[in-house]
């Protein structure tokens, strides 16, 4: 309010639309037919975070006289001459297309008076960089530039440095990285197991009222999974990067109107879409990047709101879960007697039976739902290759994890207790050394293969107890090295905030 540029970290859902609004109405105050050019510009990196911004500069200004436009990519560029000639007051756009009306039109930016880059994280993410500082040099020196972002990563802070005078950093929330109402269930099963998981959850766990976004890795896994759930009788909408415009906004408009209240969505498609209410977000596919995993369930639990953020977790993914930990600065919980927030456990397969059962009997009867699975399956193998690789150490960490998983709450009625048992003596098998070999049981004293053995104890127990203490001292090594590696990132990140003061 006071004028000064200003670099505000904060988590989506903290208010942050209306931290900049308020501030960018108090300036401008009211329309002036004097002025003849834009005075207010935010840049947005998707076209649906800018419509929804526009929406509530509509509702939060509406008593201003204010005038406000919004120029957007994929709208027709002669209908964005025509509102630009209509001498708005505030503009609200996206780089590419806001630079491309800027040079057809030589159009001067002479009266900007207060300039928003909202989400700059993602607007860097998405490749914006070069229209960015185009754009900032085209902006008179006497302004006032509010950066909005989630995470500090170091390109931005340089163009922090070069774009922002004597900028104030504002901290809001970035420690907790997650909101405090927001409730974490961490669910490790196979790969093949997943849609059954999906749809015990849908169907047994999540109230059939409560609106759900489902993450996926492929736009062939969002198309595979609508078939299975319209066909399990549960009606959802979908969204993915290549999908039409006209499509995209009208599957949008049934899940905001709650006419649907599961959204399967990619990555890519979800950037931009803000949907206030949302109760739940599900990670079909766990993010490989621990900011992928913040930004998606960001989503839920905002503005006072409670949420839960279930993940299901292959065998290939559980390293990604020990780094997104390790970022958070949190333990992992695998105590299966636990409250169900947080919980890293396993789904025992007695509690998706019937949901395989009815899997089977839905591929039996529909070849197109057989060709799409193939197609999805084909889409992973591509998605694979491409995503990030964790740390030798997160691997090595995850395997252990896999070893001593319990239940998890969220299955407790289907657990009986011989499961259980069962279930631990399996994990018990696994981490199982035998204090003798085939060799030495039920043999006999004069037994040949007993001596040998004997000799060879007397020989080499002292080398196989030195390395075995070598090894659990190697093990002390590396857990320590893991907590300063982490100390050592969250003095990094102090550190780049610092800098950005200075």
């Amino acid at each position: 309010m006071d004028g000064k540029d200003v670099v505000a970290m904060a988590r989506t859902g903290s208010g942050k639309t209306a931290a900049f609004l308020i501030p960018l109405f108090e300036r401008l105050k009211s329309h002036s037919p004097q002025v003849s050019g834009v005075r207010g510009l935010i840049l947005s990196p998707t076209r649906e975070l800018a419509l929804q911004t526009m929406k509530f500069t509509k509702e939060l200004g509406r008593f201003t006289g204010l005038r406000a436009a919004v120029i957007l990519g994929g709208d027709r560029i002669e209908d964005q001459f025509s509102t630009m000639h209509e001498n708005p007051d505030i503009i609200i756009a996206t780089p590419g297309r806001f630079l491309h009306l800027l040079l057809e039109m030589d159009m001067k930016l002479l009266h900007v008076e207060y300039v928003v880059f909202d989400e700059a994280d993602r607007l860097f993410e998405m490749g914006f960089s070069e229209q960015l500082h185009e754009i900032i040099h085209k902006l008179p020196e006497q302004r006032q530039t509010l950066l909005f972002s989630a995470t500090l990563p170091k390109m931005l802070v340089d163009f922090a440095k070069a774009g922002l005078t004597d900028p104030v950093l504002i901290r809001l929330d970035v420690d907790s990285k997650l909101s405090n109402q927001l409730s974490l269930s961490f669910l490790s099963c196979r790969s093949d197991d997943k849609t059954a998981v999906l749809l015990y959850l849908l169907r047994s766990v999540i109230p059939p009222n409560q609106q759900s976004v489902i993450f996926v890795a492929t736009k062939h896994h969002v198309e595979y999974l609508k078939e299975i759930l319209s066909s399990a009788g549960i009606d959802s909408s979908y969204v993915y990067g290549s999908l039409d415009q006209t499509a995209r906004k009208i599957s949008i408009g049934k899940f905001l109107y709650k006419k649907t209240n599961v959204l399967l969505v990619t990555d890519i498609a979800a950037r931009g879409i803000d949907i206030p209410l949302l109760d739940n977000v599900i990670n079909y596919h766990f993010p490989s990047k621990a900011k992928l995993f913040v930004h998606r369930v960001g989503r839920v639990a905002r503005a006072g709101r409670t949420g839960t953020a279930y993940s299901l977790v292959s065998p290939d993914e559980g390293a990604y879960v020990v780094d997104l930990h390790l970022f958070l600065g949190r333990n992992i919980i695998t105590e299966s007697r636990a409250k169900c927030d947080g919980v890293y456990g396993s789904v025992p397969h007695i509690a998706i039976e019937d949901e395989d059962e009815l899997l089977i009997k839905l591929h039996n009867n529909n070849e197109e739902l057989v060709s799409l699975r193939k197609v999805a399956e084909n889409g992973m193998k591509h998605y694979i290759k491409s995503r990030n690789l964790s740390s030798p150490e997160s691997i090595r960490r995850a395997k252990e994890l896999a070893n001593s998983l319990h239940p998890h709450p969220l299955f407790g009625s289907h657990c009986l207790t011989a499961q259980v048992e069962r279930g631990e003596l399996l994990s018990a098998l696994k981490t199982y050394k035998p204090s003798q070999t085939i060799f030495e049981v039920n043999s006999t004293t004069k037994g040949v293969a007993k001596k040998v053995m004997l000799s060879k104890r007397a020989k080499y127990d002292q080398v196989v107890m030195t390395l075995r203490e070598k090894s659990n001292q190697r093990k002390k090594e590396e857990e320590k090295e893991e907590e300063r590696e982490k100390g050592e990132e969250r003095r990094d990140s102090e550190s780049m905030a610092d800098d950005l003061k200075g």
